[in-house]
């Protein structure tokens, strides 16, 4: 049996990266450069170099032609025509209907998107997140410097010590770590790699593997990106911008509704395989959109996972949203689990030789020791959604180890 970590967006984000509304944000707030198709003295977006390097090659190769004049300038010319008609036909569409759009999150943008005719929207749209992520990824490896010279630390950013860390750090006191690693099961909706891109910094710093015997145990481990991801870390480099393999990144992108109507059974029951015999089910930072959950086998009352505990994070969902998850996964008790319990009646004898000073003290001991049962019984209390918990709570107080 193994511990099974179901993982959502908001595990990411103390690690500086959006949520599906951030990102969602960041794409109606982005600069894709429509105005190229107005005006002939902007020169070409750079950014659309990196995303379509196959169409149009390296920005600093047209640059050098531009530079160059002369006979090159029809070279370049041809390029800019090019960029143009993109933009005109897929980059300016996509831009005015993302910006108008009511969706909260880009899956769900892309799904009206996923027809024949708007096919090229749909792949501009994930070469775009994907350049986001591996943006996000950059910048959190990076400390801000401030103005007097002074390294200020970011809020968000990898030396911060979050849910990642402490899940190694307790991992490294066992003395089967590896065996450990590679038992437990990661089912993550995210695309990003900041888990393996710490486990590999653990694996090299912490244990001294080489780069690539660091890389080959990552492969070996149970990871599984739900919905598709940019790709492995050797050969897509962790926060690589201008790598120019969108093209490749994007085919391994799928959205929520790509995948229902893509469904693979057998990747579905391998994922309730894992389920069905884990021993513990954590859910991370998760959404627990119903779609998601019943892409990787939990339907509807959850029966699946009834023989694990569970444990839930809730953090920033309304008692709305926490109310109809515990109804889906069948944790029925847990507006009762997440509120105090009452406090039992406490009785101090009244006996001749005590005064009233003493039978305060006697009555402040037995509440004390009231109390502390009560947190006792529900700090191990699993099967619940855990109200208002991060992730690192969730790791902090309950992940245990045999």
């Amino acid at each position: 049996m193994s511990d099974v970590f179901v993982i959502g967006a908001g595990c990411s984000v103390p690690y500086g990266f959006p949520t599906g509304a951030m990102l969602m944000q960041n794409l109606k707030d982005f600069f894709y450069g429509s105005d190229i198709l107005y005006s002939q003295s902007i020169s070409p977006p750079s950014y659309l170099f990196d995303l379509y390097q196959e169409l149009f090659g390296k920005y600093q190769e047209y640059a050098n032609l531009r530079k160059a004049g002369g006979q090159y300038s029809f070279e370049a010319d041809s390029i800019e025509t090019k960029v143009t008609n993109k933009i005109r036909e897929t980059i300016a569409p996509f831009a005015q209907s993302i910006r108008h759009s009511m969706m909260v999150s880009t899956d769900e943008f892309l799904k009206n998107r996923l027809n024949q005719e708007k096919a090229e929207e749909a792949d501009f749209g994930k070469r775009l997140i994907a350049r986001e992520i591996l943006d996000a990824e950059r910048e959190s490896k990076v400390q801000y410097d401030s103005d007097d010279g002074k390294v200020k630390t970011k809020k968000y950013w990898l030396g911060n010590i979050d849910w990642i860390q402490h899940l190694l750090s307790r991992i490294d006191q066992q003395d089967n770590w590896e065996e450990i690693l590679k038992q437990t099961v990661f089912l993550t909706f995210n695309y990003d790699r900041v888990l393996e891109y710490c486990i590999f910094l653990y694996l090299t710093s912490d244990k001294q593997y080489a780069d690539a015997d660091a890389h080959a145990f990552i492969k070996e481990m149970q990871i599984f990106h739900v919905n598709g991801f940019i790709g492995p870390l050797e050969k897509i480099p962790f926060g690589a911008v201008g790598n120019g393999k969108y093209q490749e990144i994007a085919k391994r992108m799928e959205t929520v509704w790509e995948k229902r109507q893509n469904r693979d059974e057998s990747e579905k029951e391998k994922y309730q395989g894992f389920l069905k015999n884990a021993e513990r089910v954590y859910f991370l930072g998760f959404s627990y959109i119903p779609d998601n959950l019943e892409s990787i086998g939990i339907p509807r009352g959850a029966g699946i996972i009834r023989n694990a505990k569970v444990y839930a994070t809730a953090m920033g969902l309304s008692p709305q949203n926490r109310l109809r998850i515990s109804t889906y996964l069948d944790l029925m008790d847990f507006e009762k689990r997440n509120e105090p319990e009452p406090m039992p009646e406490i009785e101090v004898q009244y006996q001749p030789f005590k005064n009233s000073i003493m039978r305060q003290q006697e009555y402040k001991q037995k509440e004390k020791w009231a109390k502390d049962q009560i947190r006792n019984r529900r700090i191990r209390y699993e099967n619940r959604i855990l109200k208002d918990a991060s992730a690192v709570d969730l790791i902090l107080d309950y992940y245990t180890l045999p």
